[in-house]
């Protein structure tokens, strides 16, 4: 006779894309429904029992996550604006005028 032992491990904590997802249907009005999150996740995003589990935890105790302040969603970028690359080329037009003026006193006439 062959055993077989299979460990399972149940996560007690919620993935942060199915708490996302609760939290965005339960803001709009919705009690999230095991089809709505789902819908909303994608058909093969999270195996069935893990979604099972984190809406029964969240019917018990919601666990809303918490959204960024609006002012720290906007989008960073290293990229700089026009008014800086316009200062930039101001400066490189300033060094070249400069370097110029240079040039031509060291010019022998």
């Amino acid at each position: 006779m062959i055993q077989t032992t299979i460990d399972i491990t149940i996560k007690t904590t919620m993935d942060d894309t199915i708490r996302r997802a609760l939290t965005q249907l339960t803001e709009s009005g919705k009690t999230p429904t095991l089809a709505q999150l789902k819908a909303r996740l994608g058909p093969k995003s999270h195996p069935m029992p893990v979604l099972i589990q984190a809406l029964q935890q969240w019917k018990v105790a919601p666990q809303p996550l918490a959204e960024a302040p609006k002012a720290a969603a906007q989008v960073v970028s290293d990229e700089p604006t026009p008014a800086q690359l316009q200062a930039q080329i101001d400066e490189l037009r300033q060094q070249v005028a400069q370097l110029q003026a240079e040039l031509a006193a060291l010019k022998p006439r």
